[in-house]
């Protein structure tokens, strides 16, 4: 019983995690000009592996706007 209790916590930590990993991936995607609901549904699925490229990419700079430096 206990096994099954320690799984269960731990498929409900990764869901949640992957959850938020998804909203910072969504905010992400569209700061780059990337499609956010494309990314946020491939970071619930597969989480980090595609957040940290993701946010790899240089941000979009828009016209008018000074770049960060």
């Amino acid at each position: 019983m206990e096994n099954s209790d320690r799984m269960k916590k731990v498929f409900k930590q990764l869901a949640i995690s992957h959850f938020f990993e998804a909203m910072i991936a969504f905010r992400a995607a569209k700061k780059r000009g990337k499609n956010p609901v494309l990314y946020a549904l491939l970071t619930q699925f597969l989480g980090v592996f595609i957040l940290v490229p993701l946010l790899r990419k240089p941000k979009e700079v828009k016209a008018g706007k000074a770049a960060d430096l």
